[in-house]
């Protein structure tokens, strides 16, 4: 395993280390500060919301900064915030602290999943579904250390900061060892001005210009540059569709519901439904998040194996088959039965969906470029006819990661709307005789990621050749 893959290994189990600590202490916070149910799902809901924010604005620091920044100081800002939240005397403090937790959440959740694809592109192979599995490891290393503290008698102002500070270390620890991934795009590339075009064609490419973000310039009408037709105006950037964004959004969906709606229902479902003991009941979310583990673990092999299409269609259609296992259950045991299938189906469609994106990020580039090959042979425009070595190596100076990096901000803003959804489903299907139609819902969402699981296809560029992500020290 290289030094890249074990880094980024890293970053996404220190960030499940913190989302853990933060989710398994809520009944803490309600004990402390007086919360009522009703407040600690509308925190819940903010700090979904503020993380999609962080997300999106992900793109446009990773585009000045580097992925790597983003994930190192997401990662302190967290740490400060899981801080503040533990110390927090009142409602204001409280409220502040788990709002900065919120932005930083999704601004590392994004520009992990850029690493991790410029990692899994170097390496020409499937990687993004361990990452996710080491995720949700940390995640069950979170949790275990909450346990832990309240074991040791530690109060929250007191075990949260210490908590924290491994958070924190963690950051610090990881900024010389992750990839030494700086801006996506030269300055003197971007500064070059050149005209950009839209053919019209559905690409899967478009081009816009949002503020603040380096241009990646195509060659357009004018000296060196190819009329096409219809054009937009100079300094304009190569992306991935919206509707292609939306579409894998779509597909991925299911997985952020599901698993809001699994942790909010699983226990009450056994107990108040099919009659579980106390002991019992949290089996089927333990049964579901062990499932999503293995599921992660195997995902990368059985795409190499059958392929990322076949994979995300046989996950949706188990994941579906779960939750109609779980809505029929006649006894308690075939409802953790169904929530592990559940887990084992649903598990790899996230992490496969963010594999998709940065083929289709290639594929945006390429389709651009491709009328620009002129411009390109005279060395007017710097931009290679098609991905090379130099896309991640380095400071990734690529035009591919650049474009892959804002796609990847964009598509992960639908794990959190997801989030909300789940959270909006529990409040609809909250009653115990309203559940069994509540998982009924869940299965045709994951139906969905089944029905297209052919969004979800490699590249049809051809082969890129990539060198390791570098690594200071």
């Amino acid at each position: 395993m290289t030094r890249a893959r074990i880094a980024t290994t890293a970053a996404y189990a220190v960030q499940g280390f913190g989302f853990a600590v933060v989710l398994t202490s809520i009944p803490g916070y309600k004990d402390r500060l007086g919360m009522g149910d009703d407040v600690v799902t509308l925190v819940v809901l903010g700090v979904c919301v503020l993380a999609g924010l962080g997300s999106a604005l992900s793109g446009v620091v990773a585009a000045q900064r580097g992925a790597r920044t983003v994930v190192v100081g997401g990662l302190l800002l967290a740490a400060a915030a899981v801080a503040g939240i533990g110390a927090a005397p009142s409602w204001p403090v409280f409220f502040v602290a788990i709002g900065l937790y919120g932005l930083a959440l999704g601004a590392v959740d994004a520009a992990m999943n850029m690493l991790g694809i410029d990692v899994e592109r170097a390496q020409g192979r499937s990687l993004l579904a361990s990452f996710y599995a080491a995720n949700a490891a940390g995640g069950v290393l979170g949790a275990l250390a909450v346990s832990g503290s309240a074991l040791a008698t530690l109060s929250q102002p007191v075990a949260l900061p210490l908590l924290a500070a491994l958070v924190a270390v963690g950051a610090v620890v990881l900024a010389a060892r992750l990839p030494d991934a700086g801006p996506a795009v030269p300055a003197p590339v971007a500064a070059r001005g050149v005209p950009t075009v839209d053919d019209g064609t559905d690409t899967g490419a478009s081009l816009d210009a949002p503020g603040g973000t380096p241009p990646v310039p195509v060659a357009g009408p004018g000296p060196g540059g190819a009329d096409l037709g219809r054009g937009r105006p100079a300094g304009g950037l190569v992306r991935v569709a919206a509707g292609t964004v939306a579409l894998l959004g779509a597909g991925m969906l299911a997985f952020p519901v599901a698993d809001s709606a699994v942790s909010s229902w699983s226990a009450t479902f056994l107990r108040d439904v099919l009659a579980a003991s106390a002991v019992a009941a949290p089996l089927g979310y333990a049964a579901y998040q062990a499932a999503l583990i293995v599921s992660r673990l195997l995902g990368d092999g059985l795409v190499e194996r059958v392929g990322r299409v076949r994979v995300v269609r046989g996950g949706g259609t188990v994941g579906a088959l779960g939750f109609l296992a779980v809505a029929a259950a006649p006894a308690w045991p075939v409802a953790v039965l169904g929530l592990a299938a559940t887990g084992l189906g649903l598990g790899v469609v996230a992490p496969l969906a963010f594999s998709a994106i940065g083929d289709r990020a290639r594929e945006a580039v390429a389709a651009a470029a491709g009328p620009a090959s002129d411009a390109v042979a005279r060395g007017d425009v710097e931009i290679p006819a098609a991905p090379t070595a130099d896309v991640v190596a380095g400071p990734r100076d690529g035009v591919v990661a650049a474009v892959t990096d804002r796609a990847v901000a964009r598509l992960n803003v639908f794990t959190y709307a997801g989030a909300v959804l789940g959270g909006v489903l529990t409040g609809v299907f909250a009653t115990a005789h309203q559940l069994r139609a509540g998982f009924v819902v869940l299965a045709a969402l994951a139906a969905v990621s089944a029905v297209l699981a052919g969004a979800f296809r490699p590249a049809r560029t051809a082969p890129v050749t990539v060198t390791e992500p570098t690594s200071p020290g």
